[in-house]
């Protein structure tokens, strides 16, 4: 059987983390759970960091800033929760700690609920893998005319340029920002809160606010995260935003789990 990451200092940590919470019980805030914890690992003589806080910075622009819970040893991070009517962790929360785990170059986080009778810890393993990149642009590709063609490649070595700086771990507001100041960075027009009009019997009834980017004004680039592959709603709702501004092409692109994809999308 494999050894088990880390195995003595999160053997350790785990006892800690019970500790406090059998002392504690039930019902009180995350706040009072961490700060328990802390004063614990001071009484016992181990190095962490408390809610540090980190910005990921690009071409001279703030990104993200990132604030995880604890750092321990700086080896493990914990992110801690107080969730009385959760019985298991999300996809949400464990996209959290990755992100913090692919941020501060660490390969071992604990998941922890302090509220639940039988307190939940769950492990997270985060390794730093070799990009792998997929391209669709079979929808697209016999319908460009030269200066689309252009325009499309210049923004298809951008994003690359962003995956392979980057890779695959962040949530989609940070790619989206990176993208963003790359595609700016180049002479290339981008906006990054679009605007999309929902017409009913010829009038506007609202416009609808998307995190989507406008580039080149032509283009919507829709950016997701940790997906295995984007979901049919997302080429769905592309296409629907496409045909509300009259415009033809964009990429659905997903820094995805464990491949970086980008699909051309025509609209119909």
């Amino acid at each position: 059987m494999a050894a088990l990451r880390h195995e003595e200092l999160s053997y350790r940590l785990r006892g800690l983390i019970f500790h406090v919470r059998n002392e504690l019980q039930e019902g009180w805030s995350e706040e009072i759970y961490h700060q328990a914890l802390v004063e614990l690992l001071q009484s016992n003589g181990i190095p962490y960091l408390s809610k540090p806080r980190k910005a990921l910075v690009y071409r001279q622009e703030e990104i993200h800033v990132f604030e995880p819970d604890l750092i321990v040893w700086d080896t493990i991070i914990l992110e801690l929760k107080a969730l009385p009517y959760q019985t298991q962790f999300l996809g949400e929360q464990y996209a959290q700690i990755i992100h913090y785990l692919k941020f501060f170059r660490k390969d071992l986080g604990l998941l922890v609920n302090f509220s639940p009778q039988n307190i939940q810890i769950k492990r997270v393993l985060w390794d730093e893998s070799e990009l792998d990149t997929l391209e669709d642009y079979t929808h697209i590709r016999s319908h460009l005319f030269q200066e689309d063609r252009k325009n499309l490649g210049q923004l298809r070595q951008h994003i690359l340029a962003i995956a392979r700086q980057y890779g695959l771990g962040y949530p989609e507001t940070v790619y989206r920002q990176l993208v963003a100041v790359e595609v700016a960075q180049n002479q290339l027009s981008c906006e990054t809160e679009v605007e999309i009009p929902a017409t009913w019997n010829s009038s506007v009834l609202a416009y609808h606010k998307t995190q989507l980017l406008l580039a080149v004004g032509k283009y919507l680039i829709h950016i997701r995260s940790l997906l295995d592959y984007p979901t049919q709603y997302d080429f769905s709702r592309m296409n629907t935003y496409l045909n509300s501004l009259e415009l033809q092409f964009g990429f659905v692109v997903n820094f995805g789990k464990r491949q970086m994809q980008i699909y051309g999308v025509k609209s119909t």
